[in-house]
């Protein structure tokens, strides 16, 4: 969070005096009711107080025709501070003429003043920028008065008050009251912090009952009456009605805001073109006339018989002034709205009996507040602490004046950038395609692989089982040669004893020469027989070694074959993982309106499937318009006929 000031708001936030944090619905958009909150807030503390006065605005309020220093005046006030969420560049500092805030003294109070916001749209944005503060401020005095309270945030303020311990909180509606009270938190109805200057608004204007009618018209996105349009074309045409389009109503400008969302009062007759059925209008432009100095603008008197108004701030004014006003309500936030001013039924009814609505007890409710808050402002004394900031760093963003930039800019950069993700598209999917090509060609290449590893790990198994075989004919000729050497053995044993034998018998019988040469016979015989066996082991061992070194080559072949299988399914993996990612990025998620319409241009099918076509597309639409399913039926009736038989 940053804070930025004018160089004499830093001088007053330096100060020693005591000083009163204004923050709340007005954050200088320039809407009648938030800035009606605000002056009347300021003007409370500073009848009852002698506080020196600063207000919170937001940064991206600030305006190209307004400068900071004249906003001050404006408000009365003695320190503008404007907060934003990103550091500001230094050039747009010096052009702004604004500085930023790194030190506040001696503050004593800060007051979260009125309005509409504690809700799901826009209450984490004040109460966040109310906690940043309130952590750095533990000695001060928190308030909190006039708020409308939704009853889907109320758990979110009442853990706000719960942890930051406010000595007062107001709330302008009973909803409000019971959605926080229902919640264990404490809290007084404090009605709105508006009322004392709507009444004193007939210096300005001066209401009468009478001919005519008087008009408030907002079609901005967060009323709900930018998809009910139809329906106010059909009150204004009862208001006609009633009243006469010859005479002239009162119609009511309650936004003085550039930006191009804001669809009040003159931009929603722009917008309902020949709808909007009266010729001529007296315009009130209500903020410039209760933020413009004393006497600029001479009192005006507007006559009406009732009120049609899309502000809770008009219709308010209206009844204080004794005239009956209905109030649009198109979403529960401004259904509670209607509920805390009396607006009950449609139009119709309102019509019928023109009911009026007593607030006196409201406003004795708010003199019984007033007192417990000027008693709380009493007590506040003197401060004596401070809040301090580092500077910021960093390049810091571009400022752009409220409104800025326009519509038309903004289409523009966001074609370009449409433009560029469409190329982005265009390179992403020639990538899409290579890659696609790609891994087909992978996973042919991979299947190739898996069949040649199949056979590989066939003929390996066969030489497995073969060399399986050989080994156990290899043990079987092992065990065979050693069964002959010991046969050998024993032959050669016999042999000795034979010789032996020999010798005695025929020793006296022969000569010694035809003695030995009857052994050499015997030991040639025995002896052939050796070497016999001595080559049937030779031939063994050469088959054994021939087997071993086919099955290592086998072997690694196969090794060979498995590592470029395991590379191949890395590769296919990679490219699988390549094309998720192009799938799931942005660029690939923001056209998808684009393949869309061009699926549709080619095969005239909406989706992949062929499902649905523009026949289908309008029926799923027509579905889900809020319209009467009569209107439905016929309109499907219609459409059947036209449909292609």
């Amino acid at each position: 969070m940053y804070f930025y000031a004018d160089a004499e708001s830093i001088d007053v936030l330096r100060s020693g005096r005591s000083k009163a944090l204004m923050l709340g619905s007005d954050f200088g958009y320039g809407n009648f009711g938030d800035v009606l909150q605000h002056v009347g807030a300021l003007s409370r503390l500073r009848e009852t107080s002698a506080l020196e006065l600063v207000s919170i605005f937001a940064l991206e309020a600030i305006s190209r025709f307004v400068a900071v220093d004249a906003l001050r005046k404006i408000y009365r006030v003695n320190a503008l501070m404007f907060v934003a969420s990103q550091p500001l560049r230094a050039d747009d500092l010096t052009r702004l003429g604004l500085q930023q805030v790194l030190v506040v003294n001696n503050v004593a109070m800060l007051h979260l003043y009125g309005g509409g916001f504690l809700n799901e749209m826009w209450g984490d944005f004040s109460l966040d920028i109310a906690e940043s503060l309130l952590q750095k401020l533990p000695s001060a005095i928190y308030v909190i008065s006039g708020q409308q309270v939704a009853a889907g945030y109320s758990g979110r303020v009442v853990e706000h008050i719960a942890k930051y311990k406010p000595a007062l909180v107001g709330v302008r509606d009973r909803d409000s009251l019971r959605n926080v009270q229902e919640h264990g938190a404490t809290a007084e109805f404090s009605f709105d912090d508006a009322v004392e200057q709507l009444l004193s608004l007939s210096r300005l204007f001066q209401i009468r009952r009478g001919a005519g009618a008087f008009l408030h018209l907002n079609s901005s996105g967060y009323t709900g009456n930018d998809t009910a349009l139809l329906e106010m074309t059909r009150h204004l045409s009862l208001v006609t009605q009633r009243v006469g389009s010859s005479e002239q109503a009162v119609l009511f400008q309650a936004f003085q805001d550039g930006r191009e969302e804001v669809v009040d009062s003159l931009e929603t007759v722009k917008r309902l073109e020949r709808a909007f059925p009266f010729a001529s209008v007296q315009t009130a432009l209500l903020v410039e006339a209760i933020l413009a100095p004393p006497g600029k603008w001479s009192p005006r008197v507007l006559q009406g018989e009732f009120g049609y108004s899309c502000s809770y701030h008009v219709t308010m004014w209206l009844q204080l002034n004794g005239i009956p006003c209905w109030l649009r309500g198109s979403n529960s936030y401004y259904d509670q709205k209607r509920r805390s001013l009396g607006v009950e039924g449609d139009f119709e009814s309102f019509l019928e009996t023109l009911p009026c609505v007593d607030h006196g007890e409201n406003l004795d409710a708010r003199v019984q507040w007033h007192a417990k808050l000027d008693a709380v402002v009493d007590a506040a004394g003197r401060a004596q602490n401070s809040v301090t900031w580092d500077p910021a760093s960093g390049e810091g963003r571009v400022f752009h004046f409220k409104g800025e930039p326009r519509l038309e800019t903004r289409l523009g950069d966001s074609w370009r950038t449409v433009s560029q993700l469409l190329e982005e598209r265009g390179t992403l999917s020639e990538s899409r395609t290579s890659l696609a090509t790609e891994k087909q060609a992978m996973f042919e290449r991979l299947e190739e692989v898996e069949t040649r590893f199949d056979q590989v790990s066939l003929t390996l198994r066969k030489v497995e089982r073969e060399r399986d075989e050989l080994s156990l004919q290899l043990q079987s000729t092992n065990e065979r040669c050693e069964s002959l050497d010991l046969q050998l053995h024993e032959a050669n044993v016999a042999a000795a004893e034979a010789t032996d034998r020999l010798k005695l018998l025929f020793d006296d019988a022969l000569s010694a020469g035809a003695r030995v040469g009857s052994l050499g016979a015997v030991r040639d015989y025995w002896q052939e027989r050796r070497f016999e066996i001595e080559d049937r082991l030779l031939a063994c061992n050469e088959r054994l070694t021939e087997v071993g070194f086919d099955a290592g080559r086998y072997r690694k072949q196969a090794e060979s074959e498995h590592d470029a299988r395991v590379y191949h399914m890395e590769r296919a993996q990679a490219a699988t993982n390549l094309l998720k990612e192009m799938m799931a990025s942005r660029s690939w998620r923001w056209t998808s309106p684009l393949r869309v319409v061009n699926r549709f241009a080619r095969t005239r099918r909406f989706d992949a499937a062929g499902n649905v076509g523009l026949f289908e597309i309008l029926r799923l639409a027509g579905m889900r318009m809020p319209v009467p399913q009569s209107m439905k039926s016929r309109l499907g009736s219609w459409l059947r006929s036209l449909r292609r038989r």
